[in-house]
């Protein structure tokens, strides 16, 4: 095993544990209760839960794109693939986010500042964006299982 190779397991099993007691907190943790002032009984730690998943997915997208540079820059001969690649998760992300809707929600008991047209966008192109991969994901698994039937 490489010097690299535990490095990367050591990060790896930081960021889990790390993972654990945030869900922890959250489920565990202290609620705030209608005498709190809120609506419904919620986890005191959610906003911090949330921001570690945020932080996960921006380290992963950014961690990706540098991998995928570096790797344009290793195999220049395999770079119109990779470009093809990253263009159709462009159309992707295009497409979701032309079906997302921007119209603030009618939503009994909240008055927080996350229901406006920015977020609505930005949350309906993940939605959009995670129900077109899973289709693409079903079809490419049935295409692949009907094909390996008719061979």
């Amino acid at each position: 095993m490489t010097k690299l190779s535990k490095i990367l397991n050591i990060v790896l099993y930081l960021l889990l544990a790390i993972t654990l007691v945030f869900a922890g907190m959250f489920f565990f943790g202290p609620w705030l209760t209608e005498a709190d002032g809120v609506a419904h009984d919620t986890p005191i730690y959610t906003e911090s839960f949330l921001n570690w998943a945020k932080l996960l997915i921006y380290v992963a997208a950014g961690v990706s794109l540098l991998f995928e540079v570096f790797h344009l820059v290793m195999n220049p001969r395999n770079a119109v693939r990779s470009l093809v690649s990253m263009a159709i998760l462009g159309v992707i992300v295009l497409v979701a986010y032309s079906m997302s809707d921007d119209t603030p929600l009618q939503l009994i008991g909240y008055q927080g500042a996350d229901n406006v047209p920015s977020m609505l966008t930005m949350a309906g192109t993940m939605l959009y964006g995670t129900y077109l991969l899973f289709g693409i994901v079903i079809v490419a698994i049935l295409y692949t299982e009907l094909s390996r039937l008719f061979k």
